[in-house]
Parts: C-alpha cells; sequence; structure tokens
C-alpha cells in the first residue's frame, strides 16, 4: 500500500517538474540590424532654363527678366524679334509719368499680326519695373511689337494688358529714358532654343508676317535666323550683337520734361 503510494507521489512530482527541467530556454536572438534609409531624391531639374533680355540705351543698360512660366507666348515673340534685330536702333517713342513705350521701326509700325493676351495673378502693375506688350487696336489682342516698362505704379491696367516681364536690375536707367532715346541693341541672356521650339509653328507664322509689313514698309530686312520646327534641331548659335551706336553729340541729363502729345495708337495705355 505504502509503495504503491510512493510511487504515485513520484509520477506526479516527475510529471509536475518534468517539462520545466527539461525544456531549454528559447535563445535570444540579437537585434536585427536597422534598415539602410533610402537616399533622398535628386534636386528636380529646372523645367525651364532662366531668359534675361539685356538692353542697352542711349541712357544706359537694364535687365528684364522674361516671364516664360507665366506668359510664355508673349516671351517667346519678344524673343524671336530680339533675335531677328526688330529692336535695335529704335526708339522709346512714347514717354509719360507712368512708362516708357518702344516697340520696333515707330509706333505707327504694324507687324501684320497679333498675339494671345496673357495673364497671371503673379503680374500685377503694382510698382515700377513691369514689362508689357501694348493693346492691339482692337483692345481684344497684344500688339504683335509695341512694348513698354512702367516706372511707377498702375494697378487699373491690372488683367487688361499683359505683362510678361520684370525688370531684374537698371530702373533708374528706365526712368531716366526721354522721349527719343535710342535703343541700341536688346540680346537675350540664356538659352531660348526650348521656348522657341516649343512654339515654332506661331514662330514661323509671326515671320512671314513680319517679314511682308518690313517690305511693305520699306523699311530694311530683318536678321534671318534658323528655323526652330524641326523636331529636335540643335538650338542656333548665338548671334553677334550690332555694334553700338555712339550718339552724334552728349545726350543732355534727363529729366522729366513733358514731352508733345504723341499719336498713340488704339488701345495704348495712358495715364
Amino acid at each position: 500500500m505504502l509503495a504503491t503510494v510512493a510511487l504515485a507521489l513520484t509520477c506526479i512530482i516527475a510529471f509536475i517538474a518534468g517539462p520545466h527541467a527539461t525544456t531549454a530556454a528559447p535563445p535570444t536572438l540579437a537585434p536585427s540590424s536597422a534598415p539602410t534609409a533610402a537616399p533622398a531624391s535628386a534636386p528636380a531639374p529646372s523645367t525651364a532654363p532662366a531668359l534675361t533680355a539685356r538692353v542697352d540705351t542711349a541712357r544706359g543698360t537694364f535687365r528684364i527678366t522674361l516671364r516664360v512660366a507665366e506668359a510664355p507666348i508673349s516671351c517667346a515673340n519678344f524673343v524671336n524679334l530680339v533675335q531677328r534685330g526688330a529692336y535695335d536702333r529704335s526708339a522709346f517713342h512714347d514717354w509719360t509719368r507712368v512708362l516708357r513705350q518702344s516697340g520696333g521701326p515707330g509706333q505707327s509700325f504694324d507687324p501684320g499680326y497679333t498675339i494671345r493676351r496673357e495673364f497671371s495673378a503673379k503680374l500685377m502693375f503694382d510698382g515700377p519695373g513691369m514689362v508689357a506688350m501694348q493693346k492691339s487696336p482692337d483692345g481684344q489682342r497684344a500688339h504683335g511689337t509695341q512694348f513698354f516698362v512702367t516706372v511707377k505704379e498702375q494697378s487699373r491696367w491690372n488683367l487688361d494688358i499683359p505683362i510678361f516681364g520684370t525688370v531684374a536690375s537698371g530702373q533708374a536707367v528706365v526712368d531716366a529714358l526721354v522721349k527719343g532715346d535710342g535703343i541700341t541693341q536688346i540680346v537675350i541672356e540664356g538659352d531660348p532654343a526650348p521656348l522657341l521650339q516649343r512654339f515654332a509653328n506661331e514662330v514661323a507664322a509671326w515671320n512671314t508676317a513680319l517679314d511682308a509689313a518690313t517690305g511693305q514698309a520699306g523699311l530694311p530686312a530683318l536678321r534671318t535666323v534658323p528655323s526652330a520646327s524641326a523636331a529636335g534641331a540643335a538650338p542656333a548659335a548665338p548671334l553677334v550683337p550690332s555694334p553700338p551706336v555712339s550718339p552724334s553729340e552728349p545726350l543732355a541729363p534727363a529729366a522729366p520734361v513733358a514731352p508733345s502729345a504723341p499719336s498713340a495708337p488704339a488701345g495704348s495705355p495712358r495715364p
């Protein structure tokens, strides 16, 4: 009897203690190494190269930042005109208390085409240095060649007259300009080939009209530049700027002298 009880107790003890005594502790796992961080993305390349127009005048030089993102058609038209020499040796034919205006062979010159007006909330006539295309005579589009630079705020033109550039440096030169002061030359700084390629069809049409209008007006032919119509065409070689024209006599200091009333084209902004 006692032997049976003892055997039973022994089995119970072995049953209770056995699993704990024979089961090995789970191995300790070494912590996994921290994951390698993914390399940061490279900065996105600029979608369009910056373009600047350097304007050499009888009073000095000023530079215009062309606002391609906000006004691509106006910028393409302006760049094409500059490359063809349309503004070389032209004059600021209109002077008011708020603007200085030029536009090629003369105030009455009609290039035979107009362009669509472009507007952006980022470009307003809230101060000096706004560069805009004049409105066409019908007031619904922009003139092909006439442009002006403001010397003061003129908010009444906001979202009516299309701005395509801002003066980056030399606003004092703009302020000093008077009626009759000449543009020696305008030079585009930067690579305009992508912009002109984007509007190759428009550029071709503008040039056809411009050449016809120049011939009809009896004016010297403009420079010829390589066509941008062929897809993937290599950028045109930089044009050699025309040599500066020295004035025949010293210029008088700029003064805000009220000019004679110009015969402004229809749609011309006036104070």
